[in-house]
């Protein structure tokens, strides 16, 4: 096994998979539209968008914790030194646009512009709990997106520690018990009683699509059968994937769409990072397309509290065409989700590696 998994991610690890970012671009098309037009399928689309993203997140972060792993176990860097740079790549990615957003926002409260809602939330907001303050209190506000951020930073606080401090020949264990944990938890929370709420935003049922996407990304190297290795097949796993918010509506959905969906996506990138010169990889790598999932992360932070129809008040429009504001808060969306990568997150990611790079070149010194 450790043959089988980690010497691929070792030789592939510093080169960007092609078509990632073009899945990004979709996920977050997905769910812009769930929140600009919603209908009980765009909003299970939205789901189904935010689940390729934890497990395109698991794909990403377990491979990278197994080259910081290697490192370790060749006695290349430390076990704390691995989880302290981890943690800092993490800090640098995540934090800046985030607190940028809720700064903004904040400001604008204070100038009677903007409802930050309870106090209770705005510390769950700050702190990376909004999911269990959502699971608590229910949906409302324009921030309750920000619940997906918290499972992945809580997911991000397990897993890295664990990951870095188990034998790297045991990290597809590690994943896979995060899919049991997945499965068990559904049951348990109907036992309880749980609102539907619980099973949409709960950490322990997400864990698991963190989980497939680690074990599909330690086994990237291992060669898809024929039948599943073509153009053809990578639509048709899209479309299996896109059909379970169509053919599974709610409580069923949220409860048990979460496996199958999981399943299609871990084949999906399977099959785009094994198909690097295929038209689909190369349609997903689209310069426009790419750049918008390369910002994604912005724009899906941002796009919630953009609304354009305020602009249009300001010309005495006050009901706009609903397909006409859409295009525009699209477009102030990612204007500023451009510039926060350009003036912000691309410089704080360029200074990470580069403090990343020095630490290890200096461990390296005699």
């Amino acid at each position: 096994m450790d043959q089988l998994s980690i010497k691929p991610i070792e030789r592939a690890s510093s080169h960007r998979i092609r078509g990632f970012d073009g899945l990004r671009a979709i996920a977050f098309l997905l769910v812009f539209i769930s929140h600009k037009m919603p209908t009980p399928v765009s909003e299970r689309l939205g789901s189904v968008a935010v689940w390729l993203f934890f497990v395109l997140s698991g794909f990403l972060i377990t491979r990278i914790l197994a080259v910081w792993r290697s490192d370790v176990e060749a006695g290349r860097a430390s076990r704390y030194g691995a989880l302290k740079s981890f943690y800092r790549s993490r800090l640098f990615r995540i934090f800046p646009p985030y607190y940028a957003l809720l700064a903004v926002l904040s400001v604008l409260a204070l100038g009677g512009h903007y409802d930050l809602e309870s106090a209770g939330r705005q510390w769950a907001n700050l702190l990376f709990y909004s999911n269990v303050y959502i699971e608590r209190y229910g949906w409302y506000g324009e921030l309750g997106h920000l619940w997906s951020l918290a499972v992945e930073q809580q997911y991000y606080l397990v897993f890295a520690p664990l990951a870095l401090f188990i034998p790297n020949v045991r990290l597809p264990f590690l994943c896979f018990a995060l899919v049991v944990i997945s499965l068990a938890s559904v049951p348990i929370l109907k036992a309880w009683g749980a609102i539907i709420t619980s099973f949409d935003v709960n950490t322990f049922v997400n864990i698991g699509l963190f989980g497939m996407g680690g074990l599909a990304g330690l086994f990237a190297g291992k060669q898809l059968p024929r039948w599943l290795s073509n153009d053809l097949a990578i639509v048709a796993v899209f479309a299996l994937l896109l059909s379970v918010p169509v053919f599974l509506s709610n409580p069923y959905f949220v409860e048990v769409g979460r496996i199958p969906a999981g399943l299609f996506a871990m084949c999906l990138l399977l099959q785009i990072s094994q198909r690097q010169q295929s038209i689909i990889v190369q349609g997903l790598d689209f310069a426009a397309v790419r750049w918008v999932g390369k910002i994604s992360y912005g724009a899906y932070l941002f796009h919630p509290v953009i609304h354009s129809a305020v602009l249009f008040s300001l010309f005495g429009i006050e009901n706009p065409v609903r397909r006409w504001t859409m295009m525009l808060d699209f477009l102030i969306t990612i204007a500023l989700a451009s510039a926060s990568w350009i003036f912000m997150e691309a410089p704080l990611n360029r200074h990470a590696r580069q403090r990343s790079r020095a630490l290890q070149e200096k461990k390296a010194l005699p």
